[in-house]
């Protein structure tokens, strides 16, 4: 079986007018998104390092949820400013741009995720990932790198400093990157694909 991930990235301008449309091969799982699949099928305990820098000891129990609500931008589909290469042990983007109206921000729209789809005729399936983000921030941005972070979803009261963590899963660089102008919003996709 073979896993993959797609990247697909839209700009729509002010007048409702696609500016932008670009299809990419996502090739940055990080070690977060194998250390999260370990913790759930195997059972066992494995360190995970979150997008502040902590650690924290994944279980079985722990979900990989990235449906995040709008007007936040602490996990689900982010974006950021940074240019520099991915590396399996990402645990954050280089340069996260945070959610808002002011200088250098856009608005987080809500995250959602479709699927399964299953093409018996190719034996594939995938899920679909997407968020929009609006710039009403006065001025262009350029958005050159896109990650996916996952929260645990997981509470103990008893033990609250492990709960509620989010971890990076992938990390890109754009090939090129995309500037996004004020008034127009970004829609990011990822497909994350299985084949036998």
């Amino acid at each position: 079986m073979n896993v993959k991930a797609y990247l697909k990235i839209k700009v729509i301008n002010e007048k409702g007018k696609c500016i932008y449309y670009r299809r990419y091969r996502s090739r940055s799982f990080v070690i977060n998104f194998l250390n999260g699949i370990f913790a759930n099928l195997s059972g066992q305990l494995i360190t995970i390092i979150n997008t502040s820098g902590g650690s924290y000891n994944a279980q079985s129990v722990d979900s990989i949820i990235v449906t995040d609500s709008s007007n936040d931008n602490s996990y689900g589909i982010q974006i950021g400013t940074g240019t520099t290469a991915p590396s399996i042990t990402d645990t954050r983007l280089s340069q996260l741009i945070t959610n808002g109206t002011g200088v250098g921000q856009m608005q987080y729209g809500a995250v959602s995720v479709t699927g399964p789809v299953t093409n018996t005729t190719n034996n594939t399936g995938y899920i679909t990932i997407t968020r929009t983000f609006t710039n009403n921030s006065g001025a262009s941005i350029t958005v050159s790198e896109v990650g996916l972070v996952a929260f645990s979803g997981r509470y103990f009261a008893s033990n609250a400093i492990q709960s509620n963590q989010v971890y990076l899963i992938i990390h890109d660089l754009l090939p090129t990157p995309i500037t996004v102008p004020n008034g127009s919003s970004l829609s990011i996709s990822y497909e994350i694909q299985v084949a036998t």
